[in-house]
């Protein structure tokens, strides 16, 4: 036998050994410990075999080289497939890894949000427009604009949360009011949605920071009859046209006359049958002070408009039974998968 066939001959004996000791590696470790005794650079196997070619004939050289390329590509095959193997029986037993695979969890709309949205898509339909501002303001918007001086009590440290040289963090969206009327001329209709920030504790029915939206409404000839008719909708579409509403005197220093709003609601029962519900309150509100165009440059002897501030929160705690503001911030994937959509789960 010549020295090339001895060659070849000595590298598929080492092909079949490597294949063999490899079905019995049990785990990384021990296939590793095969690449490197038979592929290993210095003192692998096959290489110290091709180290052999050197006194061969250069014409059969080529030969010896085609072999030991096809001998290491295949450990090199058999290697990987092994390392497969070892990695799917991590996986532990009864594991079947040929299932398809679970698709990942798709979130939803937070609750506030799916209320928010729905009373944007209602006051737009009346023809509101959005409108925004700042969430760090100066006291002159925030109180003194809205008919606020600076020693009532809604303007004291125990309430309000200042920053530095006469500025703060609104404590409502009213602030929106006063800008708006200041950069737009009458008539004007916006909703105004925002955070807004007080020094609240944290409870069942408190939180420091939450979710407010202002309307506003300013034109000539507007009158209570306007104001009642506009939230006696906004209650009917957001509620059912069962829904009664309610207004009771109440005090704000930027509205006059004041008013808190409730709704009673028409719930239906499983049996088919329907009961009211108890008078809920559901926003403060009333005809915009003249004080408040004043400061606003408005000419509050022609123009005359109402306004009316709320909580999505806690409209989202009566729409969806919930009885601790608290739930709506620590999310609890239990609670928010109930508002993701079914085909998303």
């Amino acid at each position: 036998m010549s020295d090339a066939a001895s060659l070849i001959q000595e590298l598929q004996r080492l092909e079949a050994e490597a294949i063999e000791t490899l079905a019995h590696a049990a785990d990384t470790a021990a296939v590793e410990a095969v690449r490197i005794d038979f592929l290993g650079r210095k003192d692998g196997r096959v290489s110290r075999v091709l180290r052999g070619m050197g006194r061969l004939d250069p014409a059969d050289r080529p030969e010896v080289g085609a072999a030991a390329n096809r001998v290491k590509a295949a450990l090199e095959t058999a290697l990987t497939a092994r390392l497969a193997e070892l990695a799917a029986g991590e996986a532990g037993p009864g594991v079947d890894l040929t299932l398809p695979g679970r698709s990942s969890w798709e979130g939803g709309r937070h609750p506030v949000t799916r209320v928010m949205d729905e009373m944007w898509n209602v006051f737009r339909d009346m023809g509101f427009s959005r409108a925004r501002g700042p969430e760090a303001e100066t006291d002159w918007y925030n109180f003194e604009a809205l008919n606020t001086p600076l020693d009532h009590p809604a303007a004291d440290e125990q309430d309000t949360l200042y920053l530095e040289h006469s500025h703060l963090l609104r404590s409502h969206t009213s602030p929106v009011q006063i800008r708006t009327l200041e950069q737009y001329a009458p008539p004007i209709r916006i909703l105004a949605p925002g955070w807004v920030y007080r020094r609240d504790t944290y409870d069942a029915t408190h939180t420091p920071a939450f979710l407010q939206v202002e309307g506003l409404v300013v034109d000539e000839g507007v009158s209570f009859v306007d104001f009642k008719a506009t939230l006696a909708e906004f209650a009917r579409r957001m509620w059912g046209e069962g829904t009664q509403i309610r207004f009771r005197p109440s005090f704000f220093p930027f509205t006059e006359p004041s008013a808190e709003v409730d709704v009673k609601r028409v719930i239906e029962l499983p049996d088919g049958s329907s009961r009211e519900t108890d008078w809920l309150e559901i926003m403060g509100a009333g005809m915009v002070d003249p004080a408040v165009l004043d400061a606003a440059g408005v000419d509050s002897e022609r123009y005359t408009g109402f306004a009316f501030g709320m909580g999505p929160a806690r409209i989202a705690m009566l729409k969806y039974g919930v009885t601790d503001l608290r739930t709506f911030f620590e999310s609890d994937m239990r609670f928010l998968e109930q508002f993701v959509p079914e085909a998303a789960r």
